[in-house]
């Protein structure tokens, strides 16, 4: 891992000649990008890119490095017609993230980790990093989700407000995670009706459409199941994946 001490900090917080030092001394930089959207009844509607934030924040304590504001307004997903979900056109979300790539490339940075809390940003990296990765072959890009930026040595599980994220809300963000939440007999109405979102969602079939049922907006193994042990436990290996990594890319392994 980092030498102990390796400096690391909030790109927002840092005043110019602390931002600088720090590239100076680890040349990282951990953006993560999320999305607005419904999570159930028990997360937080910007669940993706705390996740992110906070994993990406694990890592820089080990490595080192900067951590970029939340990037919030992504694209795709299923989940568009839910309540309070935020989804932007693709373009705009590729041309913030090509334009911004371009500049911490000039900036120094020599290592770029692009941690996507929210999985359909996967086709927006696909479009974007290759031809960037061709124009400066001496940054290394690490780009994915928790399910595969650490593959194939970690490879987590996912879902969407079950099992899997809600047990890692629970290991990064206690503070915002309401299990009591996940109950039973609220208004079938709830504002929300079943039939307008069940037309605009992709996996209607597999995700609970009812504001009645504790498991609304979820898509995975029920959520109630989850525990902080279990979410510590894969955050744990992929942070240590991650870090293990961008160590040895600054070694000139």
């Amino acid at each position: 891992m980092a030498e102990k001490g390796a400096p690391w900090g909030r790109y927002e917080d840092l005043r110019p000649e602390g931002l600088a030092d720090i590239v100076a001394a680890t040349p990282v930089a951990f953006w993560p990008l999320g999305l607005l959207e419904h999570h159930g009844w028990h997360l937080p509607i910007g669940f993706d890119g705390l996740k992110a934030d906070r994993i990406c924040c694990r890592v820089a304590e080990k490595t080192g490095g900067v951590v970029l504001p939340i990037m919030w307004w992504g694209s795709g997903g299923g989940h568009g017609a839910f309540p309070w979900s935020l989804y932007q056109p693709p373009d705009a979300a590729a041309a913030i993230v090509r334009t911004t790539l371009g500049k911490l490339a000039c900036f120094g940075f020599r290592v770029i980790v692009l941690l996507a809390g929210h999985y359909p940003w996967k086709g927006i990296l696909d479009e974007v990093v290759p031809p960037f990765e061709a124009e400066h072959p001496d940054v290394l890009v690490l780009r994915g989700n928790e399910t595969d930026i650490a593959a194939p040595k970690v490879k987590l599980a996912g879902d969407h407000a079950a099992l899997e994220e809600t047990s890692m809300g629970l290991a990064l963000m206690p503070e915002l995670v309401d299990m009591a939440a996940l109950r039973p007999g609220r208004s079938r109405e709830a504002g929300w009706r079943r039939g307008s979102i069940a037309a605009a969602l992709m996996d209607a079939e597999k995700v609970c459409l009812d504001p009645a049922d504790p498991c609304f907006a979820q898509l995975g193994e029920d959520a109630r199941k989850a525990s902080t042990e279990r979410g510590q436990e894969g955050i744990g290996m992929l942070a240590d994946a991650l870090a293990e990594r961008i160590v040895a890319r600054l070694k000139g392994a």
